[in-house]
């Protein structure tokens, strides 16, 4: 039995055809992920420079960059004036820090306080807790709650103060 040549391109033409008008694509939109995470960094670390001088530092273990802030995890952060703030976890956003859980603030004269949570504007150079804290200088402590701390003037006001203050004599 031979096939013609005419009957199998009449095949396949019936089959186009059929295949042409019989399957009917249907285009559907995209999905948006409703996720924002964009990029993950390991051993991050961000500098804001200044004529002839570094200014402010942040190191972080691992940094997380959203649309809108940075996710920072066991951050450590330092100026040109000697402050020190060391945190686990804390979000960047417009030129501002807001830290949680186990921060620790140190400055150079020997200053250190403890808080469970921060914010810290770059602009205004201020920052401010809205937990309680506990402050130690010079062997004396303070605790308290709603610490700000003016790093221009370097002037602290806190509410709820109880103090244990030891005097050189």
């Amino acid at each position: 039995m031979v096939l013609k040549i005419e009957y199998i391109l009449i095949f396949v033409t019936i089959l186009l055809l059929f295949s042409i008008f019989g399957i009917n694509p249907s285009s559907t939109p995209a999905i948006h992920s409703k996720e924002d995470k964009e990029v993950i960094f390991k051993k991050f670390s961000l500098f804001e420079l200044k004529v002839d001088i570094e200014s402010k530092k942040i190191f972080a273990d691992k940094a997380i960059k959203h649309r809108d802030y940075l996710d920072l995890r066991e951050v450590n952060l330092s100026d040109e004036n000697g402050h020190n703030i060391i945190s686990t976890r804390a979000v960047y956003e417009d030129n501002a820090v807001f830290m949680k859980d186990d921060i620790k603030f140190t400055r150079d004269d020997g200053l250190t306080f403890k808080t469970k949570d921060l914010s810290y504007d770059f602009k205004k150079e201020e920052l401010e807790t809205f937990s309680l804290f506990v402050l130690d200088f010079n062997g004396s402590r303070i605790e308290g709650d709603n610490l700000e701390y003016n790093m221009k003037s370097k002037i602290i006001s806190a509410d709820n103060i109880e103090a244990i203050i030891l005097l050189d004599s």
